[in-house]
């Protein structure tokens, strides 16, 4: 049986990124139409198989890697960048497969990992109603319906490691940076930069959970603004986070005449949590306001926006560092059980092995001779 459509755009994806190269670069380099190329990564069209071949020699990958029917998980990568951040982007991979890494031990061991994310992501309908659906599924994946995520990131991080079984983790990424998402078998990894905005951190932790529910590999290309124009899955993933985090529903409620006051505009900047653009561009898409009312709203400036609830924690979230929770965990029961050593749950935790072995290690009291009895340190 040959390998699904589906099978062969994720591994020349994978090898796509594995190789640096964005769409444009792969077409121009094997002479393919643009355009062709997008609908085939798309799964608009298949493959030739003199496509294959180029491809595969472009990429410096065999014809048999890309068809094989072999399950060696294929990794999956996706990035959120700003203009010119190949190095940080490179950077960044570096920290991910160490992550990688540590998940491979893991599942080697029995003790791997299942996301609940990427099964049956839409694929009708422009780009933009794929991500409302998809955020629409994953939150009732997620059990949630309608209601509000929670404010504080590392709470916000948490919920959808439990709900979805998705790792995720904030730490300070290579200027330029704002996001990566992985996936690999049953792992799926999201690290945001903790070098930005609160409201920033937010939007990239929510697009890099869309690319992954949507199953993208993308190749890592450059994001010049979030709401400037986009490739078909950054679309997606845009109107996914836009979506994921202030649901129409909940807007529509909040903004019964379409009165946006400056008032109720600082409300609804505290109550999702994101910038005052992402907001005013989400109550346009969903026909609160116009245009103009759109514009109107980005324009906007008052020490009631700008003090309002939550910008302090916002203000404090930079910087912070939050290693994937679900990949600790398993970390931690693996040394517990005394099958790893200490230094990849030290590694993890960039703490030398010395100091979080002693940490780990309960302390020992002098006790009265031949009593063989040890209190639990304190």
């Amino acid at each position: 049986m040959p390998v699904s459509p589906e099978d062969l755009v994720a591994r020349v994806r994978a090898a796509m990124a594995v190789a640096g190269l964005n769409q444009q670069s792969l077409a121009q380099a094997i002479g393919l139409d643009p355009t062709a190329l997008s609908k085939a990564l798309s799964g608009n069209r298949n493959f030739k198989s003199l496509e294959v071949a180029l491809i595969a020699e472009r990429l410096g990958v065999s014809v048999q890697s890309l068809l094989s029917e072999t399950t060696t998980p294929v990794t999956l990568v996706a990035a959120r960048a700003q203009p010119d951040v190949n190095l940080a982007v490179d950077q960044a991979l570096a920290k991910a497969n160490s992550h990688l890494d540590l998940d491979a031990l893991l599942t080697d061991l029995g003790m791997g990992s299942e996301a609940s994310l990427g099964d049956d992501p839409p694929r009708l309908g422009s780009d933009h109603r794929q991500g409302e659906e998809l955020s629409a599924q994953v939150r009732v994946a997620m059990g949630i319906g309608d209601d509000d995520l929670p404010y504080d990131l590392s709470a916000l991080a948490g919920l959808l490691e439990r709900r979805l079984g998705v790792d995720v983790g904030f730490e300070p990424l290579p200027e330029g940076l704002d996001g990566l998402s992985v996936a690999r078998g049953g792992f799926r990894l999201a690290l945001v930069s903790s070098g930005i905005s609160a409201t920033r951190q937010r939007f990239t932790l929510a697009h890099e959970i869309g690319h992954l529910a949507a199953g993208d590999s993308q190749d890592l290309h450059v994001d010049e603004s979030v709401f400037g124009r986009k490739t078909p899955d950054e679309t997606r993933a845009n109107a996914f986070a836009a979506s994921f985090l202030m649901p129409a529903a909940a807007i529509r409620e909040s903004v019964p005449h379409g009165q946006v006051s400056e008032e109720v505009v600082a409300g609804l900047l505290s109550r999702f949590g994101v910038s005052l653009d992402a907001l005013a561009f989400r109550l346009h898409n969903v026909g609160v306001v116009d245009a103009a009312g759109r514009d109107h709203i980005r324009s906007m400036s008052s020490n009631r926006i700008a003090l309002r609830s939550g910008r302090a924690s916002d203000l404090q979230a930079r910087g912070d560092r939050r290693v994937p929770g679900n990949l600790l965990q398993r970390t931690i029961e693996a040394y517990a059980r005394a099958k790893i050593s200490v230094r990849p749950l030290a590694d993890l935790l960039s703490v030398p092995p010395e100091q979080l072995l002693a940490e780990l290690t309960p302390a020992r009291r002098n006790l009265p001779e031949g009593d063989g009895s040890m209190e639990p340190a304190l």
